[in-house]
C-alpha cells in the first residue's frame, strides 16, 4: 500500500490517463531501487503486529503513546499550534507535559488522526514509517559510506551491504524491543533520525566548501533539529555522538586535504550546522530551560526513573533472554526485559573485522568507519554497565536520561552500520573473484533471510482490544488512579493529593468528550461567596464558564496554575493568583453573572524561543534558495 502511495505521489497530474500513465509508472519503476524495495518489503513482517487488531497498551508507554497524542491533539484543536498543555494529567488539574515533550512525533501523529485514523491507530501508523525510513535511512548512509570507501576508478555494487545493514537495523533487539516492549513512540521515532543526521553531516563535511554548501549545510541542520524536537533523550546522548563523529570525520578530511583554510573551512561548516539546528529548537528548548525549573523534578530521576537502578550486566548485552517486564532488579539477575544487542549482527562485524585484516587492504575509508563505529559501540556498552557509576555521578544531568540501557538506541545503530559495512568486507574479500555479483547478491539475501529469521521471534506482543475509553480522558485518569506515585507536581503544590472534584466526573459511567472538549468535569467553583456555577466547559487548552454569585466572589479554576494561563472576565484581562494548597487557580469576580474563560497563552521564553526558530529557519531557507539560484 506505501509503495504504490510513494510511486503515484511523484507523478505529475499531466500524466494520469491511460498509455501516458501506464508509461510514467514503467518508468518510475524503471528508477526505483530494487534493493531498497525489497528492503522495505522485508521490513513488513517487523510491522506485522500494528496491522493486527488490538494494541499493546500493557506495555510500558504503551498508554502514555495514546494519550500523550489525543490531549496534543486536543489542544491543536482548541487553537494551540504548539501544545504546552495536556488538560487530562493530574486528575484533570493538567500538566505542561508537552513543555518538557518534544513534539515533533505528535505532530507527525496529528497527520493521521485529521485523515481519520483513531488515537491508537495514528500511532501504530507512525510507527509503521519510523520503520520504514530508519530502514531507508541506514541502507543509504552505508551505500554512501562504502561509495567513499572505494578505490578511486571503481564502482563497487555497494547495495547488497546496505540490504543487509538496513534489515539489521529493523531486526535488531532493542528496535523491536522500544516497539513492541517498551511502545516509546518518540524513542522509536529517533532510530530513524540517526542515520539521516550523520548522513548529513558526513557529506557536509567531506565536501567542505564546494558548490552547494549552503544546501548541505541546511540539510544537516534541519536533520539534527529534527532529531532533537523529537525526544529531548537525543540533546543529551545523540549530540555529543554527533559532535564526536564531526571530529572524526574533520580529522579524516585533514589527512585527504591538510591545507589549514579547508580543514578551518569545514570545521565552521559542521559548527554552523550544529548551532543551526540548536537555534531552530529555541521554541522547545527556551521554554524547557525557564520554565522546566518549575516541575518537580525529583520524580522524573527517583524510584523508578534512578539510573542507579538501571544499569546492565554484560551478560544481558548477549543473552537470549525476552520480556514484557520491567528492568526492576538492580542486580540484573532478575531483569523483566532483555537487553541483548543482537547476535547476527555482532557476529557480521566479527566475521567482517577478522576478512578485512586478513586481507591486507590498506588503511582507508572504510576501515576508519569500521574502527569508529567499533569504538564508540564498546563505549556505548561500557557507559550502559554499573562500571561507569563513577561518570554517570560525576554528570548530574545524565540522570535526566533516567535508566541507562536507553542507550541502546545509540548501539543499535552503531552495531548495524559496523554490521553492513563488515558484510560488505566478506562480500569484497571473502568471494571468489570468479563468482561475481550472483555470488554477492545470494550471499546478501542469506543474510537477509537470517536477520529476519533471528529477530521474527521478538517481533510482537500481548495485545488489548481498542475500548472508547482508551482513546479519551479516563485513560489518563485510571493510569493515575492505579499509579499514583507517578504524578508529578509543580513547585506552587504545598499538599500531594492523588484525587480532584473531578475524579468523580472521569469515573462516571457515562463519561463522554469529542476531541477534549467536555462540558461535564468540574472546572469552576465559588470558594467565597454565594452563588452558583451555571455552566462550564472544558478543552484542549482552555477551560471555564459562566457563574452566578449574589456579591463579590471568589471563583476557583481547576487548573493547575502555570505561567501562560491568561484569565478573562466577561472577555476582559483579570488578575489570577495561585489557590493554595493545591497550587491552582483562583479570580475575584464582583456580584452578578459573569463569563470566565482561562486560556493557556505565550510567555517571553516562548515568544522569543518562536522568534529564533523562524528566523533560523527562515535564513536556510534563504541560503538554500539562493545556492540555488546562483
Amino acid at each position: 500500500m506505501i509503495l504504490p502511495l510513494m510511486i503515484w505521489a511523484t507523478l505529475p497530474s499531466r500524466l494520469f490517463t491511460g498509455a501516458a500513465l501506464r508509461g510514467a509508472l514503467r518508468r518510475t519503476l524503471g528508477r526505483l531501487d530494487p534493493y531498497l524495495l525489497l528492503l522495505w518489503l522485508l521490513t513488513l513482517p517487523a510491522l506485522a503486529p500494528l496491522a493486527m487488531p488490538g494494541y499493546f497498551y500493557d506495555a510500558h508507554d504503551g498508554q502514555h503513546s495514546v494519550f500523550y497524542l489525543l490531549q496534543f491533539d486536543a489542544s491543536l484543536r482548541d487553537g494551540a499550534l504548539w501544545p504546552r498543555w495536556a488538560m487530562h494529567h493530574i486528575q484533570g488539574y493538567g500538566y505542561p507535559t508537552f513543555v518538557i515533550q518534544a513534539p515533533l512525533g505528535f505532530y507527525l501523529a496529528e497527520i493521521f488522526v485529521l485523515l481519520g485514523a483513531g488515537y491508537t491507530l495514528a500511532v501504530k501508523l507512525t510507527w509503521a514509517v519510523a520503520f520504514l525510513v530508519s530502514a531507508w535511512g541506514m541502507y543509504v548512509l552505508v551505500r554512501d559510506w562504502l561509495e567513499k570507501s572505494a578505490p578511486r576508478g571503481t564502482q563497487p555494487d555497494t547495495r547488497p551491504a546496505a540490504l543487509v545493514a538496513g534489515l539489521l537495523y529493523v531486526y535488531i533487539p532493542y528496535h523491536l524491543a522500544d516497539i513492541y516492549v517498551r511502545a516509546a513512540l518518540n524513542d522509536t521515532l529517533l532510530l530513524a533520525w540517526f542515520p539521516w543526521v550523520f548522513l548529513a553531516f558526513d557529506r557536509l563535511i567531506a565536501e567542505g566548501s564546494a558548490p552547494s554548501w549552503p544546501r548541505r549545510l541546511a540539510l544537516a541542520a534541519l536533520a539534527l533539529a529534527g532529531c532533537l524536537l523529537t525526544h529531548t533523550f537525543a540533546l543529551l546522548s545523540f549530540t555529543p555522538l554527533v559532535m564526536l563523529f564531526a571530529l572524526f570525520r574533520l580529522a579524516l578530511a585533514a589527512k585527504r586535504h591538510p591545507l589549514r583554510g579547508d580543514l578551518l573551512r569545514r570545521t565552521a561548516l559542521a559548527a554552523g550546522a550544529g548551532a543551526a539546528a540548536l537555534l531552530l529548537t529555541a521554541a522547545f528548548l527556551l521554554p524547557l530551560l525557564a520554565e522546566g525549573p518549575t516541575l518537580e523534578q525529583q520524580v522524573y530521576v527517583s524510584n523508578t526513573y534512578d539510573y542507579r537502578n538501571h544499569f546492565v550486566q554484560w551478560g544481558q548485552f548477549f543473552s537470549p533472554f525476552w520480556g514484557f517486564g520491567y528492568s526492576d532488579d538492580p542486580g540484573g539477575a532478575n531483569d523483566g526485559m532483555g537487553f541483548q544487542i543482537g547476535s547476527v549482527a555482532l557476529i557480521l562485524a566479527s566475521v567482517g573485522g577478522y576478512v578485512l585484516l586478513r586481507s591486507g587492504e590498506p588503511t582507508g575509508m572504510r576501515r576508519a568507519y569500521l574502527s569508529f563505529l567499533a569504538s564508540v559501540s564498546v563505549v556505548l556498552l561500557f557507559m550502559m554497565t554499573s562500571a561507569a557509576l563513577l561518570l554517570w555521578n560525576t554528570l548530574p544531568m545524565l540522570a535526566i536520561i533516567q535508566f541507562p540501557w536507553r542507550l541502546l538506541a545509540l548501539s543499535a545503530f552503531t552495531v548495524s552500520a559496523l554490521a553492513g559495512l563488515a558484510a560488505d568486507a566478506i562480500f569484497t574479500h571473502g568471494v571468489p573473484d570468479e563468482s561475481g555479483p550472483a555470488m554477492q547478491e545470494a550471499g546478501a539475501l542469506l543474510l537477509a533471510l537470517l536477520v529476519i529469521f533471528a529477530g521474527f521471534g521478538y517481533v510482537g506482543a500481548p495485545l488489548q482490544p481498542v475500548e472508547p475509553w482508551r482513546e479519551d480522558g479516563r485513560a489518563v485518569f485510571r493510569f493515575e488512579q492505579e499509579h499514583p506515585d507517578m504524578i508529578a507536581y509543580t513547585q506552587w503544590v504545598q499538599q500531594p493529593f492523588t484525587t480532584s472534584p473531578m475524579t468523580g466526573d472521569y469515573a462516571a459511567a457515562d463519561y463522554r468528550e469529542d476531541y477534549g472538549e467536555n462540558g461535564r468535569l468540574t472546572r469552576l467553583a465559588i470558594v467565597t461567596g454565594q452563588g452558583e456555577v451555571v455552566s462550564q466547559y472544558s478543552r484542549g487548552s482552555s477551560a471555564g464558564g459562566v457563574v452566578r454569585v449574589d456579591g463579590p466572589a471568589t471563583v476557583r479554576v481547576h487548573l493547575t496554575y502555570f505561567p501562560g494561563w491568561q484569565v478573562r472576565v466577561d472577555g476582559q484581562l483579570a488578575a489570577a493568583r495561585v489557590s493554595n494548597p493545591h497550587g491552582l487557580i483562583e479570580v475575584d469576580v464582583p456580584g452578578g453573572e459573569h463569563r470566565i474563560d482561562v486560556r493557556m497563552g505565550p510567555t517571553p521564553p516562548r515568544i522569543t524561543g518562536a522568534i529564533i526558530s523562524w528566523a533560523t529557519l527562515l535564513a536556510l531557507l534563504g541560503a538554500w534558495g539562493w545556492d540555488a539560484r546562483r
